[in-house]
């Protein structure tokens, strides 16, 4: 058997102590990933791992795919490309959008809306509503200012008890009547509201 110099002592021969050496063992690879060692066969730098087909580290996909945002809908409820229950308008908005903005400027909102408004009776019930309902607070803040101006004795704080009870009235007004219009709901005032209702189908147009 010849003996080859680069696999060190070979084995058959007798070593320089004496009797003859075993075979080398091969080193066991460490087993702790933070010893510092290269990685061994089947493995690459930062945890990927040939076969198996699963990989450790690394930047994974998100589970189930990539997700998709949900259905969403336009304002107030309405889906887009539907058409709102209350009917179509002849200004393109929805009939709750025009309802509501009816009150945003009490009266003044109101008229635009009721003589630009041709077609839909909901939205011109809201805006005469309004006009019927802030007009007539306008109105009687008129009279309770010419009274006051008079400066008559004991009729000042007669006519500021009235202003107030006015301004709250028309506060408490303006919020349900806002509320009420962009919801689309048919909200009817006593008395200002069977006016409304009368003067909103004049001037509709296909009557």
């Amino acid at each position: 058997m010849s003996w080859n110099p680069n696999q060190g002592q070979d084995p058959n021969q007798p070593s320089q102590y004496g009797g003859y050496s075993p075979p080398p063992q091969p080193q066991p690879q460490p087993t702790d990933p933070y010893s510092g060692q290269q990685p061994g066969y089947g493995q690459q730098p930062g945890g990927q791992q040939y076969g198996g087909g699963q990989q450790y580290g690394g930047n994974q996909p998100p589970a189930g795919g990539y997700q998709q945002g949900g259905y969403q809908q336009g304002p107030y409820g309405v889906p887009p490309g539907t058409q709102s229950p209350l009917g179509p308008t002849s200004m393109g908005m929805s009939p709750n959008v025009e309802a509501g903005l009816s009150y945003v400027l009490t009266w003044v909102t109101g008229l635009i809306f009721f003589f630009m408004e041709k077609q839909n009776r909901f939205v011109r019930f809201h805006a005469m509503q309004s006009i019927l309902f802030f007009g007539s607070l306008t109105v009687i803040n008129i009279i309770l200012s010419v009274i006051g101006g008079f400066g008559v004795p004991g009729i000042g704080l007669l006519v500021a008890l009235v202003s107030w009870a006015v301004g709250i009235v028309g506060l408490v007004g303006y919020i349900v009547l806002l509320i009420n219009g962009f919801q689309g709901k048919y909200f009817k005032l006593p008395i200002v509201g069977d006016y409304a209702e009368k003067y909103a189908n004049q001037g509709v147009s296909g009557m």
